[in-house]
């Protein structure tokens, strides 16, 4: 028999909640900052949607990296931390393919209506100067 305490619940991904993007019919220029960069139908709506530009930018910032810029694919997350004595704080990351390459912590963040209590994990990607959610591959 498992010991209750010790399972683990489901980490709630956001992008489940905006699977519905397919492609995109357009490209938005994100920032004035970064207009070298483009972001797609469903990462326009999020951002807008939940006020998560403060994220774009985080992930753009770290472009000018060289390290950061020689990966070609790019898989980009905020994550909840849930365990340990950070637990409820949050953390960007930067994988190459599973594994994580960089991070950044936040104590805290600030989206519109509370909604970072609906999700534990957000996961956006970039290539060729583009940003788009998984489901827009």
């Amino acid at each position: 028999m498992e010991d209750i305490e010790k399972v683990t619940p489901a980490k709630r991904y956001l992008n489940d909640e905006f699977s519905g993007f397919r492609g995109s019919e357009n490209y938005y220029r994100h920032s004035t900052i970064f207009e070298k960069y483009f972001i797609t139908d469903g990462i326009k709506h999020i951002t807008d949607k939940l006020g998560l530009c403060w994220f774009l930018d985080t992930v753009l910032s770290y472009q000018g990296n060289r390290s950061v810029k020689a990966i070609n694919f790019q898989i980009w997350t905020l994550e909840r931390i849930t365990t340990g004595e950070k637990a409820g704080e949050w953390k960007v990351v930067l994988y190459l393919d599973s594994t994580p390459v960089l991070k950044q912590h936040f104590m805290t963040i600030s989206l519109t209506d509370d909604y970072e209590e609906k999700f534990d994990v957000f996961k956006i990607y970039l290539t060729d100067k583009i940003l788009f959610l998984p489901s827009e591959n």
